[in-house]
């Protein structure tokens, strides 16, 4: 009776500990994905607003950026999947962000993570209204 007692419970503890490693390592395969997302719409966004002077007004206001910087098949996603990846706030405006003495939230991964290989995306397009300052500027077109 303790035996099969034993054998139950390291069985059940297998299975759990396997469930655990499956989800941990679904959780870590995102990351990358994640990071790679949020530091390309702060590209995307500040080079936008180089170019026009404005926030963008939407998704669709980025397609020429993203047509221009990068190739779909040299990242993890395509713009249809970053727009499903990242959440931003459409209605704040260039001067809003720039009277901001902190860098207001207006880029967010839709999952609540906060990752970024470059820094927090609000950061880098705060710096870049108040100084011009674009420390990961793209000039020409990444992947083939």
């Amino acid at each position: 009776m303790i035996r099969r007692t034993l054998i139950c419970t390291a069985i059940l503890l297998a299975i759990a500990a396997g469930s655990w490693g499956v989800w941990i390592a679904s959780q870590v395969a995102g990351i990358p994905r994640e990071a790679y997302a949020s530091d390309w719409t702060a590209v995307f966004i500040i080079d936008h607003i180089r170019t026009t002077g404005a926030w963008p007004n939407g998704w669709d206001d980025l397609r020429d950026e993203y047509d221009r910087m990068a190739v779909p098949q040299h990242y993890a996603w395509t713009f249809d999947e970053l727009q499903q990846l990242i959440d931003v706030n459409w209605n704040t405006t260039v001067d809003e962000i720039r009277g901001s003495p902190s860098p207001p939230d207006n880029v967010r991964l839709t999952s609540g993570r906060q990752l970024s290989y470059n820094g927090d995306p609000d950061k880098l397009i705060h710096d870049f209204v108040l100084t011009g300052n674009d420390p990961h500027q793209i000039s020409e077109r990444i992947g083939n």
